[in-house]
């Protein structure tokens, strides 16, 4: 069995470093006021003038964020409500924007002149708006907002010297295991990559419906499942230069033929690549996989919820070699101002109130179940103690997460191409990863 941190030991405010006092915040009371006084009343001609007189235009503030919650939509309405009733004469369009077409939309509303003025965006995908002029440079508006933050939350807001972003959460991500399969069939909690493949293979069984992981091809591909699987082999996705490919080692060949070329492509121990999304949740949430890579975010608004049935526990990636470790993935969002809108001060309203304590509280924690960046926020007394102990294994330097260039989303498409190739069985992992270095090295240029 896998030897589980007990939870009490590391709380959510010891990971976030929530022990430095909070500096002087910033309060929607400050937009309250004191009452002007009433003007005298008018008659005659002046009151018609002023009957007649137009209403002051109402501002829009255009708000975009991709999902953290199959429920996006339902939770901001009643938040975005306080946010109006405190700011008479702005309205404020909030629009969920699916992961799938974040850079479709977002390229797309830049190049065209009709950006949203604030916006959320995880870490890896900022840098390149950046580059091309189009997010606002906040450093003067919130450089003193720095000792609110936990360290890592604010260090990730900060490119090229410059403060871009207000830290909005932290997102952990693990294996998700359903013991009511691994008990049925009499298997215990792998502790390394040997016993994972046993217990992958054991749970698998295509007449019955049952699986021993659910790789959906593209999560898969994705940059949240290869970086910490090349972590527990020693590896990283870039060096630290950020002109070369560095996931060519040993270390990472062995950690992708562990997982894509032999559990996945050769054993074929998950459910098939060609399942559908409602077929891969189905059989996922119905009892049927025995591991599932999942975010925190997923446990107490999807799994409890639609699988109330199941017992779970939950692993990391696990150590492959001597230089590697256990690894989750672990990034940072973040809410921006788009340099169009840097001097509407309606925008920076709506800012400074998706950064204040409320919206950690009842979005970030209450909402979606992550990690609020903020060091003051106390952990919910009713916290998932699954989502405690994934949140734990960060506190034990198991996170690995994005490296900041404007390269990174272009290396992980031609990356996320290669390890599909694993998957379906038309390269070897030392092949795959050998051509993803002569295509990505020439793109590197250490931005």
């Amino acid at each position: 069995m896998v030897q589980h941190v007990n939870p009490s030991k590391f709380s959510r405010r010891q990971f976030l470093q929530r022990s430095a006092a909070l500096g002087a915040a910033f309060s929607l009371a400050s937009l309250a006021g004191c009452a002007a006084p009433q003007p005298a009343a008018q008659t005659g001609a002046a009151a018609s003038e002023a009957a007649a007189a137009p209403a002051a235009a109402e501002a829009t503030v255009l708000f975009w964020k991709p999902p953290h919650s199959a429920k996006e939509a339902d939770l901001w309405p009643p938040l975005l409500k306080k946010f109006a009733d405190a700011n008479p004469g702005i309205k404020v369009d909030h629009q969920v924007v699916p992961w799938g077409n974040v850079t479709e939309q977002f390229t797309a509303a830049f190049a065209g002149g009709s950006p949203p003025d604030v916006f959320y965006l995880p870490d890896e995908w900022y840098p390149k708006y950046v580059s091309d002029d189009q997010i606002a440079d906040l450093t003067d508006k919130i450089g003193s907002w720095k000792d609110n933050y936990t360290e890592s939350g604010w260090q990730g807001a900060t490119y090229k010297g410059k403060v871009w972003g207000v830290p909005f959460l932290g997102v952990a991500q693990g294996w998700i295991c359903n013991m009511n399969l691994f008990k049925e069939k009499g298997l215990s909690l792998p502790t390394n990559w040997q016993e994972f493949r046993e217990v992958a293979k054991a749970l698998t069984d295509p007449a019955a419906g049952t699986y021993g992981i659910a790789p959906l091809i593209d999560n898969f591909a994705s940059w949240i499942i290869s970086i910490p699987l090349l972590a527990t082999g020693g590896a990283t996705f870039l060096s630290e230069d950020l002109t070369k490919f560095a996931a060519n080692s040993e270390g990472a060949v062995a950690a992708f033929t562990a997982l894509y070329e032999d559990i996945i492509a050769g054993d074929q121990s998950g459910t098939p690549l060609g399942f559908s999304d409602d077929q891969f949740n189905a059989a996922a949430r119905g009892g049927k996989v025995g591991m599932q890579w999942q975010e925190t975010s997923a446990i107490k608004a999807v799994w409890r919820q639609e699988a109330k049935d199941l017992e779970l526990a939950a692993i990391p990636m696990l150590k492959l070699t001597d230089d590697g470790k256990n690894a989750s993935w672990a990034n940072i969002g973040f809410m921006f101002l788009a340099q169009q809108s840097a001097d509407k001060e309606e925008a920076f309203k709506l800012l400074e109130y998706l950064g204040s304590d409320e919206i950690q509280v009842e979005y970030v924690e209450k909402g979606v179940d992550l990690l609020p960046l903020k060091k003051n926020i106390a952990p919910l007394a009713d916290a998932d103690p699954l989502v405690n102990e994934i949140v734990s294994w960060l506190g034990q330097g198991w996170g690995v997460g994005t490296t900041i260039t404007i390269r990174w989303l272009e290396a992980n498409t031609i990356f996320g191409q290669e390890v599909q190739s694993i998957m379906t069985g038309q390269k070897s992992a030392a092949e795959a990863l050998a051509s993803a270095e002569e295509l990505i090295n020439p793109i590197l240029d250490g931005e």
